[in-house]
């Protein structure tokens, strides 16, 4: 689904992606974790072009992720375009980012009445996401009204409503409570169990053991170890995955 190669991104002259090579499958569950600044949350919006890498080239479901074919070799996307492109892409952030005016059902039906799909249709959706994430009965609560972990579930639905091919997660569950964050993983949980394929950024190693298919380790804009969860976070082969493995657990 995801086919990275050699991605490099800097800011203000720091290189923050140092030539990333990464392959996710469809169907899978990838779980990135590294100390904070390493690279992680870059990657992440590089893979749906939120930002635009400097180098090297990114392939989600066999498509190059802001270009299209041009003569002989590729252009970059017009932003109509990009915009359609993204919409396989469903993303989640660290912070919720509903729209506050909206009821938890209009923020989920936003986006897909605004792609073009019939209202009644779009609703219908939105209910039985909102079910899904266990929040049916707080379809007319304004995002004031929700709990942080609530809210979480909300922007997961709206992602999934849009009927993405890949869900991206940077840290859902860091801005979150502790007694909060168990409702979100679940929902998770419940995706992984149906074959989303999905990338998660997360310092939930707990969460990453349980469900991940596979455990990339970012350090200094680079991936330093990966491999399944089994070996990575029990046998670590590089000293820095070991030292922060023992850290963090």
């Amino acid at each position: 689904m995801i086919e990275a190669t050699g991605v490099r991104k800097s800011f203000a002259g720091r290189e923050v992606l140092r030539g990333i090579d990464l392959s996710v499958p469809r169907g899978s569950v990838t779980c990135v974790i590294g100390p904070s600044g390493s690279g992680k949350s870059t990657f992440l919006r590089c893979v749906n072009r939120l930002e635009r890498p400097d180098g090297g080239r990114i392939l989600v479901d066999g498509d190059p992720i802001g270009y299209e074919p041009y003569r002989d070799g590729l252009r970059e996307l017009r932003r109509r375009d990009l915009a359609r492109q993204r919409r396989d892409i469903g993303m989640v952030f660290q912070r919720f980012h509903l729209f506050p005016h909206l009821t938890a059902l209009a923020n989920v039906v936003e986006g897909p009445v605004g792609a073009g799909r019939p209202r009644a249709e779009a609703t219908k959706e939105a209910l039985a996401l909102l079910d899904r994430v266990g929040l049916a009965d707080r379809r007319d609560a304004y995002p004031a009204q929700l709990s942080g972990g609530q809210q979480q579930r909300v922007a997961i639905a709206r992602a999934l409503a849009m009927r993405p091919k890949l869900m991206l997660f940077d840290e859902p569950t860091s801005a979150l409570d502790p007694e909060l964050v168990g409702e979100v993983l679940d929902v998770m949980r419940g995706l992984a169990a149906d074959g989303m394929t999905m990338l998660v950024v997360t310092h939930e190693l707990g969460f990453a053991r349980e469900v991940a298919d596979e455990i990339v380790f970012f350090d200094d804009g680079q991936i330093l170890e990966s491999g399944p969860p089994s070996r990575v976070l029990t046998a670590p082969e590089h000293p820095r995955t070991r030292d922060f493995v023992t850290r963090v657990l």
